[in-house]
């Protein structure tokens, strides 16, 4: 009797474990969008880092790494989607891409709360003070690794906190996921030890206070907006974009748009590949394109397929005058692993096969801005905007103005187009730019440097939006310096563990 009471008793402390770990990860979902539940983000992690198990190095891992799995599978269950409905790749290897894609990502929670368990280990310093450098750390990991996916950080989910997370202007989107992980540290430390360090709780609320304080004050800049723009959303499915017999039609539907509610703007965006084949190889299709901006006496902005010199294929963006000229070109250099390109695949033939295109595309050279008469354009493709040091880097080059066109079909109507988008609020403010944001089947937006949403759009349906902007040449401290608060973050975990493990030898009780 005693031998199964133990066993129960076992299972019941595992499941009381696990569960922690699982509402960690739905928490982890609801915060981000679609839901975005986002004061949600302040206790997410909490049942978490409660879970952390000093003596149990193991466990520790195991936790961090369900909740893991938990959030990423309701996060980027989408994968399945663009892999199977439009990459042409069967259910079953579409799940298990996005299964090892699942345990790659959640890896990263588990090393969080494997660290944690660790340092406070050896060095006796509580891992509520440890957890904010950690998480910090292992997100930019995320974001560099294996060409990086900074997708849905946790500072992400506060997009809409305007007063909140002016601060990226200054300290980058690290700082906004460092400031919630302490909070959440604090929380847990309250619930578990009854105590915490009051040092430490006073800087936090220093930290929140004063850049909430600094945010209210940012927001009540308005910079004036002389330039029009008019964004085109052309709405084209993804299951016909491609497709030979659809390409008039696709032409067509832009100059329809563009002609009926684009007149007047200085500036015209169509979005990613909007004219989806090699227009230098459509004599027909390029003159009746740069005949727009000539007869509204505008500019045109919009992606297409271009040819490298070697004929290779180009994610290519053309700026056309208003006297009908192609007067700027960029192609895209942040290509997608296994949307644009296959990687590694001269060490792996096999993985061609699971590839959602029918041929490589080859990397621009550059992140450089477009220099036309209508100022300094930094044209961000697909999800290179979801990377801080591309925006930074082309306005660092003179970038006046950011403009986004991607193509969000491959998601469907499911939360990545959401996703994809609260991303450049961050991206505005850090750089103080405006930002224009051209999205095949949505959200098109116009966003001004204070992060405001000036205007956006549905997604899923024709449309033109109307907006005003104007070019800046002002650079922000993050964009000078660009991530030194991971620095900073690797130095105060330096200087904890130094401190904790010179007080566990002098055999001094760790506070907190």
């Amino acid at each position: 009797m005693k031998a199964v009471a133990d066993r129960r008793n076992r299972f019941l402390w595992l499941v009381s474990r696990y569960g922690y770990a699982f509402v960690s990860g739905v928490m982890l979902i609801l915060i981000q969008p679609p839901v975005s539940l986002y004061p949600l983000a302040f206790i997410a992690l909490v049942p978490l880092i409660r879970s952390i198990d000093r003596d149990d190095l193991r466990l520790s891992f195991r936790q961090g790494f369900a909740a893991g799995v938990v959030a990423w599978l309701g996060l980027i269950y989408w994968v399945v989607v663009a892999m199977n409905q439009y990459g042409g790749i069967n259910i079953p290897v579409s799940m298990l891409i996005l299964l090892l894609f699942v345990l790659y990502l959640s890896l990263y929670t588990g090393i969080f709360t494997l660290s944690c368990a660790f340092l406070e280990k050896r060095t006796g310093v509580p891992s509520y003070l440890l957890a904010p450098a950690i998480w910090v750390v292992l997100e930019y990991a995320r974001g560099a690794v294996m060409t990086g996916f900074p997708w849905s950080f946790l500072a992400h989910s506060q997009y809409g906190f305007l007063p909140f997370i002016q601060a990226v202007s200054v300290t980058g989107t690290f700082f906004i996921s460092f400031l919630i992980v302490a909070v959440n540290g604090i929380i847990c430390a309250l619930w578990v030890r009854r105590q915490v360090s009051a040092v430490w709780t006073g800087v936090i609320l220093v930290l929140i206070i004063s850049s909430l304080a600094f945010g209210f004050v940012r927001l009540q800049h308005r910079d004036a907006e002389p330039r029009k723009v008019a964004i085109v959303q052309g709405n084209i499915g993804q299951d016909v974009k491609w497709d030979e017999s659809f390409k008039m039609m696709t032409v067509s539907k832009y100059y329809r748009l563009t002609f009926g509610l684009a007149q007047g703007a200085d500036l015209i965006v169509w979005p990613e590949t909007a004219m989806p084949f090699i227009i230098e190889r459509e004599i027909p299709a390029y003159k009746y394109v740069k005949a727009v901006p000539v007869m509204l006496h505008s500019r045109l902005l919009f992606g297409t397929v271009g040819l490298g010199g070697n004929g290779s294929l180009l994610n290519t963006v053309y700026y056309i005058d208003e006297k009908g000229r192609t007067a700027g070109v960029y192609n895209k250099v942040h290509l997608v692993p296994f949307g644009e390109y296959t990687p590694i695949v001269s060490y792996f033939p096999f993985l061609a096969k699971i590839t959602a295109i029918g041929a490589d595309f080859m990397p621009g050279e550059g992140h450089a801005p477009i220099s036309t008469d209508a100022g300094r354009i930094g044209v961000l493709v697909c999800f290179e905007g979801i990377f801080p040091y591309i925006t930074n880097e082309t306005v660092r080059r003179g970038a006046q103005v950011l403009v986004n066109l991607t193509n969000d079909a491959w998601y469907n109507r499911t939360s990545a187009p959401f996703q994809h988008f609260a991303f450049y609020a961050f991206r505005a403010i850090e750089t103080d730019r405006y930002l224009l944001r051209a999205a095949n089947t949505g959200i098109s937006s116009v966003i001004d440097p204070r992060g405001r949403i000036r205007g956006k759009t549905p997604i899923f349906t024709e449309e033109v939006l109307r907006g005003s902007y104007a070019l800046k040449d002002t650079m922000t401290f993050y964009v000078r310096y660009g991530d030194y608060f991971i620095v900073v973050c690797l130095a105060f975990l330096t200087g904890m563990v130094i401190a904790g493990m010179y007080g566990k030898r002098k055999g001094r009780k760790p506070r907190g």
